[in-house]
């Protein structure tokens, strides 16, 4: 099952697919990068199944993005082994059972581009398998990664949630200094399972991409908080697939971004099934001259009756210089659906300032106060699960907004 991100045909017309421009690198991996994992990884099935991703991986070059200005991509020296800091409940790739290799196999999709996908499928240097039980009470399972100065993070990560079971899952990446991640997650929830999943990334100077998708069972429901802090060029893509009836979907993005940062996200919910609901609700914040794409698509398809879609996207600019390039996108071939779109771009009101200035703050404590409250929602849902890796997230907005706000 390859799920597509842009479907380009339709009844009897098909669009002409946009040919993103590659570029070769000389520093590209190749068997012997494959060989050097092989110390950690045992799996002889997934190092099978790498294997014939590797065959397709050496066709392929690195992308030439011209929103988000990359212009290929040079990896960095491997590291065959990254060291997570993986909560014990959780299994290691080495314990990938054969559900858990179907998964990867019949979940396949493009990612923000396929040679990134297929290069953390392949050259996986930090990985998880999340497996529940049959009516698995809800457990918190936790992955931190902090990435050293030079080092480069491939993560692998596969979730495969049993009927009538819940789970919390918190992927916190922090990195130190020039660096760059590529991760892949794929997930599967059976008939009336629940997944909360907490995506933080904070980024310093680095290139990121994050490539997710989740097929989504009967009855089932997942929330998802996917929070990017900065990067140079950070592309999080996300694919839902809801193939079974009364799939319930919620997606909270939120961002951050200063200096010339970019932050390319894309965030599809395709509904195939009836009583299906999804919906996507974005804050974000930009500084000095960082630019954000957010790219929502919402694909309504023949047969999902009574489908609930629905996405908004709120932007706070504090720069004349910083740019939003927002496109809701809404495609339905259903006549009995609830679906809307929306987005909004801002600068701070007079008002809110006038209002907390009669109340003792600053001018410039009142921009702060209102510029950090967008985040809130955010680090209050986060506090809930872990107290530390909130304290980090709150640490590095504040020191963000207090850079910005200093000279106010």
């Amino acid at each position: 099952m390859y799920e597509k991100a842009l479907v380009l045909s339709h009844n009897n017309f098909t669009a002409t697919e946009w040919e993103v421009p590659q570029i070769k690198s000389d520093k590209e991996y190749g068997i012997i990068e494959i060989e050097e994992s092989k110390k950690y990884i045992n799996n002889e099935k997934l190092n099978e199944f790498r294997l014939n991703r590797f065959e397709e991986y050496k066709k392929i070059g690195f992308p030439k993005w011209k929103r988000a200005k990359l212009n290929g991509f040079d990896p960095l020296p491997y590291r065959p082994k990254i060291n997570s800091l993986i909560s014990e409940n959780l299994k290691s790739l080495n314990d990938l059972d054969d559900e858990g290799i179907l998964i990867l196999k019949d979940m396949d999709f493009d990612g923000s581009h396929r040679k990134f996908l297929l290069m953390s499928d392949i050259f996986f240097n930090s990985g998880f398998y999340l497996k529940t039980s049959n009516k698995q009470e809800n457990e918190i399972y936790t992955v931190e990664t902090i990435i050293d100065k030079d080092n480069p993070l491939y993560d692998l990560g596969i979730i495969n949630l049993e009927e009538n079971s819940k789970a919390t899952l918190i992927r916190f990446v922090k990195s130190n200094g020039n660096s760059s991640k590529i991760a892949s997650l794929r997930g599967k929830l059976k008939k009336n399972s629940e997944l909360t999943i907490i995506n933080i990334n904070l980024f310093n100077n680095d290139i990121s991409t994050d490539n997710i998708f989740f097929d989504i069972g009967e009855n089932a429901k997942l929330t998802m908080y996917d929070i990017n802090i900065g990067g140079k060029v950070n592309a999080p893509h996300i694919v839902i697939r809801m193939a079974n009836k009364e799939g319930n979907v919620n997606i909270y993005p939120y961002y951050l971004t200063q200096d010339e940062e970019i932050i390319d996200m894309f965030y599809l919910i395709r509904y195939y099934a009836p009583k299906t609901f999804g919906h996507i609700l974005g804050h974000g914040v930009l500084m000095d001259s960082s630019r954000v794409i957010f790219r929502g698509n919402l694909d309504i398809k023949k047969g999902a009756k009574d489908a609930d879609a629905g996405e908004q996207d709120f932007n706070l600019i504090l720069s004349d210089k910083a740019r939003v390039m927002a496109y809701p996108s809404l495609y339905v071939d259903e006549n009995d659906v609830n679906a809307g779109h929306a987005a909004s771009i801002g600068s701070i009101e007079e008002e809110q300032l006038y209002y907390m200035m009669t109340r003792g703050y600053s001018k410039s404590e009142a921009k702060k106060e209102i510029a950090s409250g967008i985040f809130e929602p955010a680090i209050s849902f986060v506090e809930q699960y872990n107290s530390k890796i909130v304290g980090e997230l709150r640490d590095v907005i504040q020191k963000r907004f207090d850079r910005e706000f200093s000279n106010s």
